[in-house]
């Protein structure tokens, strides 16, 4: 997982900016390893959707986090990740 401290509130601004307009891979790890370390679970999942688009080889270290986040939400709450990150409609 990439990076060691937390983000602050600009810097995760700046990142969401830079996946929104250019799809950039970097700014959404480091998000996502952010949203895990902070124990933000279904933002983590949400997050490892967006990347998982994006580049789905940088997924790999949080695959087995993700699954069992995904693993725990009861399905109603895994089906509105799903749709709000675009993977269902």
């Amino acid at each position: 997982m990439s990076g060691s401290s937390m983000l602050s509130r600009a810097e995760v601004r700046q990142l969401k900016s830079a996946v929104r307009r250019e799809a950039n891979p970097a700014a959404a790890e480091r998000l996502l390893a952010d949203s895990v370390r902070k124990g933000h679970d279904k933002l983590a999942l949400h997050r490892y959707l967006a990347l998982h688009r994006i580049d789905a080889a940088r997924c790999a270290p949080y695959e087995d986090y993700c699954c069992q986040v995904a693993g725990r939400l009861p399905g109603e709450s895994l089906r509105r990740v799903l749709r709000h990150a675009g993977w269902i409609g």
